[in-house]
């Protein structure tokens, strides 16, 4: 790319997303703005002026203009857009952005900014812009420079989305977008922009309310109608009640279940085979997860940990997905929720599944995911059987079938969490499944343990690799001064494995990979687990993982220590994906 066009592209990526951000403003409910004039600003002054069905006036005094918006949202009842240049124009907005959140008047005020590296550089006009409105704003953001990679048209859209969801909601207020653009603001020649025609969208101030009942008929008509859907559930999605209402929901649709390890879902489970416990293997294959195409995938809790089963939406784009969430969330990486439902995930299924006129025999949709599920778990097993080193995919096996009934397991990311998510098979007996799959931090994770274990009352595992375990060493000693009861399982490979996986591990020399990124510390967790009061033993195999945790369980503070070989154990997971992918090229879902 030469440096013309590497300057024509700068500005059309300007333009293209203010377009599409005023264009989605307009079409999620703005019908008014109010423009000061600026340079930093011009993308979205002219995205403003174009646009046929958006009303806007001119103003030369930014504390004048922002009353003057403050009024006419106020007497309309109506959220308006508030635009201004960068430097000292945003801070003159300030009064009138206190006004509208103490009085709860909607405002989306767009301020333009200088690029991060011009920040802090002593560039004219140049100001912190992100924090301008502090305590006032019911939400704010900084988007991406349009010429970013990533900072994609998509993501304009839905961040206009949310702005009107903010501003608009249970408590009205301002909201701030402050958006960054490089030189040249503008493309060398503007074309006209073609506006599509787009009805205006109830479903997004309705995200803020909960789900009315008297739309649960409504509802499942919509979901009666598609065939190829799907239900989510991810991270935090747990609820004692659940399983039972998502199965139901799932008999009455004739749709399968994808279920993250911390849903709850993937334990005591009804005998319907509803549940996809082999999601994660059998869409790392591109044959698969291309014709498993859904419509429609009603997503539940957080985004899941698979990173296939991720891929496998993204590779969808045309699937609509609906996001049902209790709370008044946005937790869509993705940028893809056509409709936010406010409800927890078991309402939900109940609301829907009592509208529905009984169940559905299983359709060829579901029988094809069960029968790849079938497929890829029974190549896995296989593997396993056949390995005579006792690896990180046999401690998830020792576990989920050795942890009684009523058991808690708190699982540790990086490796732990989706070891369970590629091995879980079907359980009978009911275990609660956490994780820290909010932040996905490594750091207190024996410490989040103990305290589970201390409300639970339960049977209690952790299962964290060597480099979480020392992490929080500090959990080991509150745990003895506490008088905690947990088990502790911990796969040391001296080192940090999930790196393995990783491109790094390709891409740069070994010794430099094992300094930067394994960082292999060559202690004994054992020693370490007794010299701050906890029983320690070393374990090698299947049957003597076995015993020891049976000793475990009885009560107490017991640290199991598997180690782990760390290519030995890279190389296995390769080999059980490649056995999967074989098994399922001769037996492909039909």
């Amino acid at each position: 790319m030469n440096d013309q066009t590497a300057v024509r592209d700068v500005g059309a990526a300007n333009l293209g997303f203010a377009r599409a951000l005023i264009g989605e403003l307009q079409a999620a409910g703005i019908a008014t703005a109010f423009v000061c004039p600026g340079s930093r600003s011009a993308p979205l002054a002219l995205a403003i002026a174009e646009h046929p069905r958006l009303q806007h006036s001119v103003h030369v005094d930014e504390r004048s203009a922002a009353f003057h918006a403050l009024g006419f949202a106020k007497a309309s009842g109506q959220p308006v857009v508030l635009l201004c240049t960068s430097g000292t124009a945003g801070a003159n907005f300030l009064p009138a952005v206190a006004e509208a959140a103490q009085s709860r008047v909607p405002l989306i005020v767009l301020t333009a900014d200088r690029p991060p590296e011009l920040r802090a550089w002593g560039a004219p006009q140049t100001m912190e812009q992100r924090t301008l409105y502090a305590g006032f704003t019911r939400w704010s953001e900084e988007a991406p420079c349009p010429s970013e990679r990533g900072a994609e048209l998509a993501y304009a859209r839905v961040l206009a989305r949310r702005a009107v969801i903010e501003a608009t909601g249970s408590k009205p207020g301002p909201v701030h977008l402050n958006l960054p653009f490089r030189e040249p603001l503008l493309p060398t020649a503007i074309g006209a922009h073609e506006i599509a025609e787009r009805a205006r969208s109830s479903e997004f101030p309705a995200a803020n309310a909960w789900v009315d009942p008297s739309l649960a008929g409504t509802l499942a008509g919509e979901l009666r109608g598609i065939e190829r859907g799907v239900l989510l559930f991810g991270p935090d999605s747990w609820d004692p009640a659940l399983a039972s209402a998502a199965h139901a929901l799932s008999a009455a649709l004739g749709w399968p279940i994808i279920a993250d390890p911390s849903s709850g879902l993937r334990a005591s489970l009804p005998a319907d085979g509803a549940v996809i416990h082999g999601a994660d293997l059998m869409l790392r294959d591109a044959e698969v997860a291309a014709a498993l195409r859904p419509d429609l995938i009603v997503r539940f809790g957080g985004q899941p940990t698979s990173a296939s089963i991720v891929a496998w939406m993204a590779r969808h784009p045309g699937a609509d997905v609906w996001l049902v969430d209790s709370a008044n969330g946005f937790r869509d990486p993705q940028h893809r929720a056509s409709r936010w439902l406010r409800a927890s995930p078991r309402q939900f299924c109940e609301l829907v599944t009592s509208a529905t006129d009984g169940v559905t025999t299983p359709a060829e949709w579901l029988l094809q995911w069960q029968h790849a599920d079938r497929v890829a778990r029974a190549a896995a097993d296989a593997a396993l059987d056949s390995e005579p080193r006792f690896l990180t995919p046999h401690i998830t096996r020792s576990l989920w079938s050795g942890l009684p009934e009523g058991a808690t397991l708190y699982v540790a990311n990086s490796m732990a969490i989706r070891e369970i998510d590629l091995f879980a098979s079907p359980r009978a007996a009911a275990l609660r499944v956490l994780a820290n799959r909010g932040v996905n931090g490594i750091d207190g994770q024996v410490s989040a343990a103990l305290g589970a274990a201390a409300a639970l009352r339960r049977p209690t595992v952790l299962w964290c690799g060597d480099l979480a375990l020392l992490h929080d060493v500090s959990g080991l000693l509150a745990g003895r001064m506490h008088g905690g009861d947990l088990t502790i399982v911990v796969s040391n490979d001296d080192g940090g494995g999930i790196f393995e996986y990783l491109p790094a591990a390709r891409l740069v020399s070994r010794p430099v990979f094992e300094e930067l990124f394994a960082v292999p510390h060559g202690l004994d967790l054992c020693e370490l687990a007794r010299g701050l009061g906890w029983e320690a033993v070393r374990v090698d195999s299947a049957a003597s993982f076995t015993q020891a945790l049976a000793r475990a369980l009885a009560g107490g503070r017991h640290v199991i220590e598997v180690t782990i070989d760390r290519a030995a154990n890279t190389a296995f997971h390769a080999s059980i994906h490649q056995r999967v992918r074989d098994q399922l090229q001769r037996d492909r879902p039909r």
